[in-house]
This record gives structure tokens, sequence and C-alpha cells, in this order.
């Protein structure tokens, strides 16, 4: 088990607050880490993989309005352009002008995207739950609701 020192992660009074958002800054390397590793084989990132899961959610068969789907996952506009036109390259999303609005581009996972998001599904949700299995199940619980509670209060 890492020791946070070895980090410069110092623990002590008036410090707790470098010890929450630094732990969670390692954590968030630990777990991106290997979830890009597992994603590299299906040529997918994860914020690819995001945007595949927020269309195919959200959008219900119908697409998304890339606008709202940058939204949806806090990216820029431009960002947005650029994570969209790989994932059209790779044929897993199409793109097509809004009828009667053709500045509104409605994005829409194609069978090819919706395979892949089939094919990864259960092994990535196993790989989640491995990656957050390392606490019991009450420690699970209740760190997403301390989370979950922050983020709230910080909206």
């Amino acid at each position: 088990m890492a020791n946070l020192k070895e980090y410069g992660i110092y623990k002590g009074e008036g410090r707790i607050h470098e010890e929450v958002i630094y732990s969670m800054a390692l954590l968030y390397n630990v777990v991106n880490s290997e979830i890009s590793t597992y994603l590299k084989d299906y040529n997918l990132t994860a914020g690819k993989l995001n945007i595949l899961i927020a269309i195919n959610h959200y959008g219900r068969g119908k697409g998304l309005p890339q606008v709202e789907i940058s939204r949806h996952l806090i990216v820029t506009p431009s960002n947005m352009t650029k994570m969209v036109d790989k994932l059209e390259k790779d044929e897993l999303v199409e793109r097509k002008a809004l009828e009667g609005d053709r500045r509104v581009n409605i994005i829409n996972v194609t069978k090819k995207g919706v395979d892949l998001l089939d094919s990864i599904w259960n092994d990535y949700n196993l790989k989640l739950k491995s990656l957050v299995g390392k606490i019991s199940l009450e420690k699970q619980q209740k760190l997403a609701s301390i989370l979950t509670e922050w983020f709230e209060k910080l909206k």
C-alpha cells in the first residue's frame, strides 16, 4: 500500500483539505490509467466512451444535439467537435443537420457504435466494480453519498 508521503501529501491538523484533494487526484490518475488501458484495445478513450454513452442514454435512439452532449459532459463546444470528428471517422457516430435548422448538428450512435458499446459494457462495468471493490460496500455507499453531497454544494 502506498504511503501518501511518497506523493508529497502529509497528514496532520489543518491539512485535511490537502489530503482530500490530492488523494482524489491520485485516485483519478490510477482509475483513469486502468480504464484507458482497457479501452485502448477498442481504440477508445474515456472521453469517446462517455460521448457514446451519453448519446445512447440521453438520445434514446434519436440522437442528441452536439451542444447538449457537451453540456452533459462539461466539454467545450470546440473540444466536442474534435471528439465527434474522431468518432465519426471511426464510424461510431453520424452527424446530421437538424431539419429546419442546419446550424444544429444531431449526433447519433451508429450500429457499429451500439455494437461496440454492447460488446464492451459488461467487462467495462466489471472493471469499474473491481476498482471500487477495493473498499467495502458500506464504505462505497458512504463515499458515494459524501462525494455527491459535496458536488451538489459546489454546483
